[in-house]
């Protein structure tokens, strides 16, 4: 029999997935890849936190979901747009259906700035609004009791970060730009995140 110590719930479980997910997403190159990485996490972090009780996040991850999968054409038709933008009222309509005080206010208002993150064309904007993001959710996570939530923001920053000093250093930008054509702002009530 195993110490209680060395057991681990399916919230755990869950949450240490996400946990080597979002390790793992932030280090990708371009855009496309971000996205698709950051919606696979966030399936993941539904379940840990729908087992955590942490009702509100757990809606907004599935709003992540659903942005990041509707960001991926470089050129957004109309659908896109629409699917994109809708999600916006649903931060609001979320955060209020299951409102839990400060989790719930700190959870949406760190979706708002990942929202924002995943409508840029420009990867590097991408990240600072990303990064942007990781203080609501790190706050958020420590108040759920989620160290697999708050480890994962801290990493994802991490590897920003260092996307954004590398790009620097080259002179160039973190990850490849996408042509300013396609880049079509959405008001800054978001998202989730990662």
């Amino acid at each position: 029999m195993l110490p209680s110590w060395m057991t681990l719930s399916a919230a755990d479980a869950l949450g240490a997935a996400a946990f080597v997910g979002s390790c793992l997403w932030p280090m990708l190159k371009n855009r496309r890849a971000l996205l698709i990485g950051q919606a696979l996490a966030n399936v993941l972090f539904i379940a840990h936190f729908m087992l955590l009780g942490a009702y509100t996040a757990a809606a907004l991850c599935g709003l992540v979901v659903t942005q990041a999968l509707g960001a991926l054409p470089e050129r957004r038709g109309l659908l896109q747009k629409a699917l994109f933008t809708a999600t916006v009222p649903g931060i609001a309509l979320i955060a209020w259906s299951t409102w839990a005080g400060l989790p719930s206010a700190l959870s949406s208002l760190g979706i708002s700035f990942s929202t924002a993150a995943r409508w840029q064309s420009d990867t590097t904007r991408m990240r600072w609004l990303l990064l942007a993001a990781g203080v609501f959710w790190v706050s958020h996570n420590a108040l759920v009791m989620s160290p697999f939530a708050m480890a994962a923001d801290g990493m994802a920053a991490v590897a920003n970060v260092a996307r954004l000093i590398a790009g620097r250093r080259k002179g160039a930008p973190a990850a490849d730009p996408v042509p300013a054509a396609v880049n079509v702002s959405v008001p800054e009530k978001q998202l989730a995140a990662a």
